[in-house]
């Protein structure tokens, strides 16, 4: 009996260590403080100049129009949420097709996707319980088992280069005592759960991420106060006082600890870029690896920035932002007193005919002096030579002298699909040579 006791107190007080422990480790956990930061991030698939999409209808590997049309619709929907693209009818790009017309001038891309697999199965067990009384019931349950694989692209309308595919698989149950439960609708719940972050894949997205304070662990009780005063201004939202507290700390003491919340107000404060500088200079002051770590974070979301800002930022089609760009390299290069002609060297190209408009446009608005293309002269001799199949620098030149022009912007097409460009040629009419030649790099693609 006395060996009993002993075991029931030693048993009491192990439970009564391991509730301490618990709700010790509960407390520290929930002392800890942490904020919420608001980060960008680009799409998983590089959809830059992508802003007109037609979302074309899924096809299926089998005979499964249902769960292709579910899938399309579903997707449509998701887009639709996101308000980032404008949609294009899918009719309209079939009609466009079937006509043998181009879909360039009516979408950057389609979106296109395929339901690889669908499997079900169902399976049958038997069971039993003790019901009140004694009495033994028998059941059986039925289950479901569904499992889907899909994909989608994106395929550019110029040169049908495709972005993806993006692979999706899941898998959906469920039971009844009834009955079998719907296949279909556990297929259409683990599509809806795998489309859930579908704009993640192409559209620029934001999420929030946390970020936990860290706290003294040195025995310097003045230190420690410190900080603990510090992270209090914090707990109360007083952000800006303690991001002063936190660097008068660092600078004091050259704490690592104090560094890593100044930088987390930095961040929220003061945007990326000071956060970043900021442990830049820890680290070149300390050498301590947790300031590399926390840089290093701080460098990968202002690389997602840049690439928002230079890919997706943008709101022109990509011939005005070529066009743009074409404009900014032809101010860089002009003569002081500058009198332009601009020759369209592509008469035959809606696209070029767009980009002579927009620079002479451009150029205009900045004061620069543009010949007028109605000048009887240079309208003969741009027939004359049009008519002749080859332009030359010195036929060039002739023409702008004739017309009372310093300089000549030539703008022209090459290639074609994703290897079309446009082509800029500048000439100086007095010194007879040419001072700019577009080249083949990204940039000028259109």
């Amino acid at each position: 009996m006395k060996k009993i006791k002993v075991t029931a107190i030693k048993i009491v007080c192990k439970v009564f260590i391991l509730l301490i422990l618990f709700f010790t480790s509960c407390f520290v956990v929930s002392c800890t403080t942490s904020i919420n930061v608001k980060v960008e991030h680009p799409p998983a698939l590089n959809t830059s100049g992508i802003k007109r999409i037609a979302i074309m209808p899924f096809e299926s590997a089998f005979a499964n129009r249902e769960m292709a049309q579910y899938t399309t619709s579903a997707v449509t929907a998701r887009i639709q949420e996101m308000n980032y693209f404008t949609l294009v009818a899918s009719s309209e790009i079939e009609r466009l097709r079937n006509n043998n017309q181009s879909i360039e001038d009516y979408v950057d891309a389609t979106f296109t996707g395929r339901i690889i697999r669908i499997d079900t199965k169902r399976e049958a067990s038997q069971g039993s319980y003790k019901a009140k009384g004694g009495k033994t019931v028998n059941y059986t349950d039925y289950t479901t088992n569904v499992e889907i694989e899909f994909n989608y692209s994106l395929v550019i309308a110029q040169d049908g280069r495709l972005i993806g595919p993006v692979t999706k698989k899941n898998t959906n149950s469920a039971t009844s005592r009834d009955n079998y439960p719907s296949a279909p609708e556990l297929i259409r719940a683990a599509i809806d759960s795998q489309l859930r972050l579908l704009g993640r894949d192409i559209a620029p997205y934001t999420t929030y991420e946390s970020r936990t304070f860290s706290s003294e662990t040195s025995s310097d009780k003045t230190l420690k106060a410190e900080m603990k005063n510090a992270l209090e201004m914090v707990k109360a939202g007083n952000y800006k006082i303690a991001l002063d507290m936190y660097l008068r700390i660092y600078e004091q003491y050259k704490n690592a600890a104090a560094a890593e919340n100044a930088a987390i107000l930095h961040e929220l404060l003061n945007g990326t870029d000071t956060a970043a500088d900021f442990m830049r200079q820890v680290y070149n002051d300390t050498g301590n690896p947790k300031a590399l770590d926390v840089l290093s974070r701080l460098n990968r979301i202002q690389r997602d920035k840049a690439i928002i800002a230079n890919d997706y930022s943008d709101n022109r089609n990509r011939t005005d932002r070529v066009t743009a760009f074409a404009s900014e390299e032809i101010h860089k290069i002009l003569p002081k007193g500058a009198k332009v002609w601009i020759y369209n060297n592509a008469a035959d190209n809606p696209i070029t005919a767009a980009v002579v408009d927009n620079i002479t446009s451009d150029l205009i608005k900045n004061g620069i002096s543009v010949v007028d293309r109605q000048n009887a002269k240079l309208i003969d001799a741009e027939r004359e030579y049009q008519m002749s199949g080859y332009v030359s620098d010195d036929d060039f030149i002739s023409i702008g002298n004739a017309a009372g022009a310093n300089t000549i912007v030539v703008i022209g097409i090459t290639g074609s699909g994703a290897e079309r460009r446009l082509q800029v040629r500048v000439l100086n009419v007095e010194r007879g040579v040419s001072i700019m030649q577009s080249d083949t790099g990204e940039k000028w693609r259109i």
